[in-house]
């Protein structure tokens, strides 16, 4: 198995404090609760193993893994506009007035909190891995926004979390446009997807999918000006995923060379699968994203 599907890369800063035991300390004194009755949404850190659940921060050769726990309340807006709707209709008909909006808002205010208690929750977590020997954070994120939301709760929970996206000196949409144009990814292979936009913000997309990349058509696209601002690409074998010109990983796949490692490996019960999955996590993200960076002409510095 591998830990991630999507990926935002964050640098810590060179000077930072971190250590496996002082992110347990800080994460143990923020715990997952479970939402009470008119909480609508509750977070909190949860344990990443099941077979360990006194380890709130999993570490492993240098690096921490981190599971963020959140659950919402599922109170859909139509159904408190309904009663609402219902309640407004029966003062008006039995006091003979109208009902204003100050009072209907107020109203619609308090029939969410009379129903939220009755609400379903839903849960869900997230990831992060915290590589103290890469200097990086990955955050388990399609995109920045929510990668941002775990890295501010993990900021205000650890004190500080000196991070910055990656920068690096070639822009992903250079790299991927050229890699295209030659088709030559260096020490990616080519896959077949590629998403093409025209420059602006009102550019033309085109997709071209489950297609060499070396083709007459993909070289017609870039002739006319076209970049490339997704691309899917393989690395040594044991790993796929999807470039993009945020510099995000997305669609991180394990291969068959990596799958056949983690089954050649001694996993005798629940506590050896997770190590053993944990430790190759770590060990073939700490070789692909050295290269990714190498890649893209490496970091620009802070």
């Amino acid at each position: 198995m591998l830990w991630f599907k999507n990926l935002q890369l964050y640098r810590l800063a060179a000077d930072h404090a971190l250590s496996a035991e002082t992110v347990a300390e800080a994460l143990a004194k923020r715990p997952f609760v479970a939402c009470g009755p008119h909480d609508p949404m509750s977070q909190g850190w949860v344990a990443p193993a099941r077979h360990a659940p006194d380890l709130i921060a999993y570490e492993q050769q240098d690096a921490v893994l981190v599971v963020q726990k959140t659950e919402e309340k599922l109170l859909p807006p139509s159904v408190v506009k309904e009663e609402a709707e219902d309640r407004i209709a029966r003062i008006e008909a039995e006091e003979n007035r109208k009902v204003g909006r100050k009072e209907a808002k107020e109203l619609r205010e308090r029939i969410a909190e009379e129903l939220l208690p009755k609400a379903f929750s839903r849960s869900r977590s997230q990831r992060a891995l915290i590589d103290l020997q890469l200097g990086l954070v990955m955050v388990e994120a399609a995109s920045a926004g929510k990668a941002e939301q775990l890295l501010s709760n993990l900021r205000e929970t650890l004190g500080s979390l000196p991070t910055r996206l990656l920068n690096t000196h070639v822009s992903p949409e250079t790299a991927m446009t050229l890699w295209l144009e030659t088709a030559d990814a260096g020490p990616f292979d080519l896959g077949q997807d590629t998403e093409l936009n025209a420059p602006g913000d009102d550019g033309a997309v085109t997709k071209l999918g489950r297609q060499p990349m070396d083709t007459s058509e993909v070289k017609q696209h870039l002739g006319n000006g076209l970049l490339a601002t997704k691309l899917s690409l393989a690395w040594d074998d044991k790993l796929s995923f999807v470039l993009t010109d945020k510099l995000e990983i997305k669609r991180l796949t394990m291969l068959d060379v990596l799958q056949e490692e983690l089954k050649d490996m001694d996993a005798v019960d629940q506590a050896a699968v997770f190590d053993s999955s944990l430790v190759l996590t770590v060990g073939t993200l700490r070789g692909f994203i050295p290269v990714l960076i190498n890649a893209l002409g490496d970091e620009m510095p802070a």
